[in-house]
């Protein structure tokens, strides 16, 4: 017999009897270790730790049976025990004491079946001594995976508790509740940046933000994994727009709100760059601060009233035709160019007397004085943004703004 085939039947035998060396590890565990199962063990750890015993004998004998030390990993159940002994509040020196508790265990059946199938004491010795090296290694390589496991998700656990309180806060502020606010460990009186970003951009755009405000910003994720950030802005730093205009991660919706004062200006930003995030959303915009769309967030709480508006303003200049009539891209281009009809032909690429006929028929259809309501330029500007949402100008009947009307 070489060694090679020693190891092959030894690995063998021994896992003809994993029930019976499985019932004796919980047994050391439950009893020899009583400290090990502690009031932080659930259900769901107990059924992980079966799971884990059974997983890691299959996986150790199967390497002690190859002959040689190589490659090798924790399995995914015993990878997952870790994780939520981690969350669990389970000491990572529990979690090692049991490993090598059930690691002893087994080494003692070994050693039985050894003595039981090899009978020549010097080649059982030779066997014995490859099969020690092979489960050291292993115990070595997966003790290391299991601190490295527990360490990484006690931080990220960790990360998680502190941003549920972060989170718990913020709402208690919202609604006007007395807070802590240490537990933001941020600057409330100061001058405030909020932005809405969606989950997988946050900790992008907040090192941006951190490093555009030279000063670590307030970071909460909401459920949906919504990104809520703050920057505190001091006075003596140039505008966001002109600090951040080069610096936002690319192919991002970014949405800001307007830098305000102390505890209430942290909630008016955040509230202003919700708003500016649901009309990005409608838009289709990626950089977006509420300065630039306040007249859209404002007619967003009442989308009713808006279609009604638009119809009533831009209806007879043929708003409702597929395409929309030029009569309403034509006045979209005047009032962009200033209300200058050589301007606004160069715009749409028309000729000038082109610009002065379709106003004159314009004016046909509204009056004079209708080209010069401030409303027209409005009602144009807020088409847009019910086109890009798709609705219907049909007035109340298509919106769920208002309650239909009383026939």
């Amino acid at each position: 017999m070489t060694i090679e085939e020693g190891l092959d039947e030894l690995s063998v035998a021994v896992k003809a009897r994993i029930p019976e060396i499985y019932d004796c590890i919980r047994a050391r565990l439950q009893y020899a270790y009583e400290d090990y199962s502690t009031a932080t063990r659930n259900a769901s750890l107990t059924e992980a730790e079966s799971e884990t015993i059974t997983a890691s004998l299959r996986d150790v004998l199967e390497y002690i049976g190859q002959g040689r030390v190589g490659a090798t990993r924790a399995s995914n159940e015993t990878l997952r025990e870790v994780r939520l002994a981690a969350r669990a509040g389970v000491d990572l020196h529990h979690l090692l004491r049991g490993s090598r508790a059930a690691q002893a265990t087994l080494w003692e059946f070994v050693l039985e079946e050894a003595h039981r199938i090899i009978a020549d004491p010097v080649r059982r010795s030779k066997v014995l001594r490859h099969a020690s090296a092979s489960h050291f290694a292993w115990n070595d390589k997966v003790s290391a995976s299991i601190i490295e496991t527990y360490q990484m998700e006690s931080t990220a656990f960790s990360r998680q508790s502190q941003n549920r309180r972060k989170l718990s806060t913020l709402r208690a502020l919202l609604a006007g509740l007395p807070i802590d606010s240490t537990v933001f460990s941020y600057n409330l009186s100061g001058r405030h940046l909020a932005a809405v970003v969606p989950g997988e951009s946050t900790e992008a755009v907040a090192r941006t933000l951190g490093t555009a405000s030279r000063i670590r910003p307030l970071v909460i994720t909401a459920e949906d994994e919504t990104g809520y950030i703050w920057a505190e802005w001091s006075n003596r730093l140039p505008s966001p727009q002109v600090v951040l205009a080069n610096a936002l991660p690319k192919d991002t919706r970014i949405s800001f709100g307007t830098l305000s004062e102390g505890v209430d200006g942290f909630i008016v930003s955040h509230r202003r760059a919700l708003e500016a995030d649901s009309v990005a959303q409608k838009l289709g915009t990626q950089v977006t601060w509420y300065e630039d769309v306040m007249l859209e967030a404002l007619a967003m709480r009442d989308l009713a009233a808006v279609t009604t508006f638009i119809s009533d303003e831009l209806g007879g200049l043929g708003l409702h035709q597929d395409p929309p009539s030029r009569l309403v891209e034509t006045l979209e281009a005047y009032f962009a160019s200033g209300q200058n009809a050589a301007s606004a032909a160069q715009r749409l690429g028309v000729h000038s007397r082109t610009i002065a006929y379709r106003l004159k028929l314009i004016e046909g259809k509204i009056g004079a004085r209708g080209v010069l309501r401030d409303e027209l330029p409005v009602a144009i500007r807020l088409s847009r943004m019910v086109e890009a949402m798709k609705l219907e100008l049909t007035g109340l009947e298509e919106s769920p703004g208002l309650p239909q009307p009383a026939p």
